[in-house]
C-alpha cells in the first residue's frame, strides 16, 4: 500500500510541477519586416568583364554568372523577444530569430520541391523547408536593492553605438552580445556597469580561451542636459584559440594569442533645442600574429572620431550636421591601423552599407549586411519633416579615404583587406551620395516605407593597381521598398 501511495504521489507531482511551472505570465515583443531592394551598379565602375582577381590592389568586386552589374534582392528581419517576469526579483529575456543577421532573404532556401528529377511540372506544388532558429539573447535579469545583474547570452550598447550597438532598431541587422555577465549600479546620477563574458569556446582549457572584461562609467544628469562616460575593456585569446583569423597578408589563419584593448569615450551636450554628441572609440594592444610573422605579434593601434548634432527648428522640422573620422591601414606588416565600426552604424544609403563582394562572387557565403565605416572621413547634412503620418528624410553626405595606395609604397586593400605593394597611385574621392527616405506609419505598429540614394562614385574605387588595366567610375543607385511591424 505505500508503494502504491508513493507512486501516486510522484505522479501527481510530475504532473502538477509541468502545470505550474508554464503557469508565469510571458510577454511576447519583437519586429518582423520585409523589403526589396535594387542597386543599379553594385560594382561601381563602368567595366562589363570581371577583373577583380588581377591582383589584391585592385578595389574591382567580382562579377558573377550573367555579367549583371545591376543586383535585386528581397529580405527580411524577424526578431521575436519573450519576456518572463518569474517574481519581484528576477525575469527571463530572450529573443529568438532565423538565419543570419536577424532573418534572410526571399527565396533562399525557403521553398522544397518533390524530390524527383522531373520537377518542372510539380513546381505549382513548392513547400516551405525548415529554417534554423538562431538564439540571441537568453539571459535572467536579477534585482537587488543596490544593482541589477544581467547572466547569460544579452546584448549591450555604448555612446552613439558605434562599436557596441545593441541593435534595437527594427532594421537593426546585428547586434553586440556579450555572453556572461554584466552588473548595473546606480549610484546618484552615476552609471557603473562592469562585465565579464565569454567570447568563444574552442575548447575547456585555458589554452584556448578568448574573453572579454572591462567596465563603463556613464554621467547622466538630466537636470543639466549633459551625459559623458569612459568605457574600457580587454578583449583577449589564449594561443590555440581558433575563433580569431586573419588574412592580411595570407589565406586565412588563426592569430593565436591575442589581446586587444578599447577605450570608449562618450560626451552629450543638449542646449535648448540644439544638441551634439561626441564619441571616440581608442584601439591599442596586439592582433597576435595576423601577418606572415610566427614570431613578430601584430602591434594594433586605430581610433574614430564621431560627432552627431541636431537642431530641432520646431514640432516638424529638424537639422543635422554628422561628421566622423575613421583610421585605415597605411600597409604597414608589423602594425595595423584600421579601425571597423559596428555594421549597424551606417551614415547613407549605399555607402559603405552594403558588402558588394558578397554580391558579385560566385559562391560567396559572407552576408552582404557585413559591411563597416572603416578607412573614412565623412561629412553629412541631414534633414528631417516629420508629420502624425509621415517622416521624410533627406541627406547629402561626402567621403573621402584617409588612406589610398601611393605608387612604390607598401598599400592596404580595405575591400579584399589584403596588403599588397603599390604600382599606380590611388584617389581618396570616395564619392557624394545624395539620400532620401519616406515613411508612412500606418498606426503605431505599423510602418510602409521607401528609399533613395544616388551615388557619385569618386575615383577611389576605379582603382586597378595595374598600368594595363584601368577602370572608369560610374555612378551608383539605390532603391528600396520595405514594411515593418514592431509589437
Amino acid at each position: 500500500m505505500a508503494l502504491s501511495l508513493k507512486k501516486y504521489f510522484s505522479l501527481s507531482l510530475a504532473l502538477v510541477v509541468p502545470a505550474t511551472s508554464f503557469a508565469l505570465p510571458i510577454d511576447w515583443h519583437g519586429a518582423f519586416g520585409v523589403d526589396s531592394s535594387i542597386i543599379s551598379n553594385y560594382r561601381r565602375v563602368k567595366s562589363k568583364t570581371d577583373q577583380s582577381a588581377i591582383n589584391d590592389g585592385t578595389q574591382e568586386v567580382g562579377l558573377d554568372v550573367g555579367a549583371k552589374n545591376s543586383a535585386t534582392w528581397q529580405s527580411y528581419v524577424f526578431k521575436l523577444s519573450p519576456t518572463m517576469i518569474i517574481n519581484d526579483a528576477a525575469t527571463f529575456k530572450a529573443e529568438l530569430t532565423t538565419g543570419y543577421a536577424y532573418g534572410g532573404f526571399l527565396g533562399d532556401s525557403a521553398q522544397s520541391n518533390q524530390a524527383d528529377t522531373n520537377n518542372i511540372p510539380t513546381a505549382y506544388y513548392s513547400k516551405a523547408a525548415g529554417s534554423s532558429v538562431n538564439i540571441k539573447k537568453a539571459y535572467l535579469e536579477l534585482y537587488s536593492d543596490t544593482a541589477t545583474y544581467q547572466i547569460g547570452r544579452h546584448t549591450y550598447n555604448w555612446g552613439l553605438g558605434a562599436i557596441y550597438n545593441e541593435g534595437a532598431s527594427a532594421w537593426d541587422r546585428h547586434s553586440s552580445s556579450r555572453d556572461g555577465i554584466t552588473m548595473k549600479l546606480k549610484i546618484g546620477n552615476f552609471l557603473v556597469n562592469p562585465y565579464w563574458s565569454k567570447i568563444s569556446n574552442s575548447g575547456l582549457t585555458d589554452a584556448t580561451n578568448a574573453k572579454e572584461l572591462g567596465i563603463g562609467l556613464l554621467y547622466d544628469n538630466p537636470e543639466r542636459d549633459i551625459a559623458f562616460g569612459i568605457l574600457y575593456g580587454v578583449r583577449s585569446s589564449a594561443a590555440n584559440n581558433t575563433f580569431f583569423k586573419s588574412s592580411i597578408e595570407t589565406a586565412s589563419k588563426t592569430v593565436g594569442e591575442s589581446s586587444v584593448k578599447i577605450t570608449d569615450i562618450y560626451l552629450k551636450k543638449v542646449w535648448g533645442n540644439f544638441d551634439v554628441a561626441l564619441e571616440v572609440p581608442l584601439m591599442s594592444g596586439d592582433l597576435g600574429y595576423a601577418n606572415n610573422s610566427t614570431t613578430n605579434k601584430t602591434k594594433y593601434s586605430a581610433k574614430a572620431i564621431l560627432l552627431q548634432s541636431n537642431y530641432r527648428l520646431n514640432d516638424t522640422w529638424t537639422f543635422g550636421l554628422d561628421g566622423g573620422q575613421v583610421d585605415g591601414h597605411d600597409g604597414s606588416s608589423s602594425q595595423f591601423s584600421a579601425l571597423y565600426l559596428n555594421p549597424n552604424f551606417q551614415v547613407a544609403n549605399l555607402l559603405f552599407r552594403y558588402n558588394a563582394s558578397a554580391i558579385g562572387t560566385a559562391g560567396q557565403t559572407d552576408s552582404v549586411y557585413d559591411s563597416y565605416v572603416t578607412n573614412a572621413f565623412y561629412l553629412k547634412l541631414r534633414s528631417s519633416y516629420a508629420t502624425e503620418k509621415w517622416i521624410f528624410d533627406t541627406a547629402i553626405i561626402h567621403a573621402k579615404a584617409l588612406e589610398a595606395a601611393s605608387a612604390g609604397k607598401a598599400s592596404f586593400n580595405h575591400t579584399k583587406n589584403k596588403i599588397f605593394a603599390a604600382t599606380t597611385t590611388q584617389a581618396d574621392d570616395l564619392g557624394t551620395e545624395i539620400d532620401v527616405n519616406a515613411t508612412y506609419k500606418w498606426n503605431n505598429e505599423i510602418s510602409v516605407g521607401g528609399g533613395f540614394g544616388y551615388l557619385m562614385t569618386g575615383d577611389y574605387f576605379s582603382y586597378t593597381n595595374s598600368t594595363t588595366v584601368t577602370n572608369q567610375a560610374e555612378n551608383s543607385i539605390f532603391l528600396q521598398i520595405n514594411t515593418s511591424v514592431t509589437f
